[in-house]
């Protein structure tokens, strides 16, 4: 069964859309009790990556704190670390060679910055896509704060239109010749 246009575009909207959570108060406030330098931050947020490419979710729990916020959350993703480890199993079946390759990371204060491009191919259902067996690659710039040596809060946005695109389940563009 094909899904209709509108139907996968708002459900890449969804993805794309964010989520509000309840904000712990050391974020609310800005304020941290134990802040670490720039390039200690720049180190826990790597082992957030690692996570990711070895599959290793475990990983997250010396990274993410248990309250962690994910802007936006996944659709039906849980709060907090243990919502995102559900993400990733999701992410993962429908993406079993999920790939996140770090392209620029930059540390400030209690954020890092990091500019990456995610390879998979669609090996299973995303956002009611049946899988099309094909490779994409795409953007995605995430930014972490860092408080009390763990990653409280991440925004993201991933280009998920281009790679509904690749994954052949938007029809190609007739605008360029």
């Amino acid at each position: 069964m094909r899904t209709s246009i509108p139907s996968i575009v708002l459900a890449a909207g969804f993805i794309v859309a964010g989520a509000a959570l309840t904000v712990s108060p050391a974020a609310a406030t800005g304020s941290c009790a134990n802040p670490s330098t720039p390039s200690s931050n720049k180190a826990l947020v790597k082992k957030f990556y690692a996570a990711l490419d070895t599959k290793n979710k475990g990983l997250l729990d010396d990274v993410l704190s248990a309250g962690w916020i994910d802007v936006p959350m996944a659709p039906g993703q849980k709060a907090g670390r243990a919502g995102m480890k559900g993400a990733i199993d999701g992410y993962f079946k429908s993406f079993p060679d999920f790939n996140v390759v770090n392209q620029d990371m930059i540390a400030e204060g209690d954020k890092v910055v990091v500019r990456s491009q995610i390879h998979a191919t669609q090996r299973g259902a995303f956002a009611g896509v049946a899988p099309s067996n094909r490779p994409f690659t795409i953007m995605a710039i995430d930014i972490h704060q860092v408080c009390d040596g763990r990653v409280v809060k991440t925004w993201h946005v991933e280009d998920w239109l281009n790679g509904l695109f690749q994954m052949g389940a938007l029809p190609p563009s007739h605008g360029s010749k």
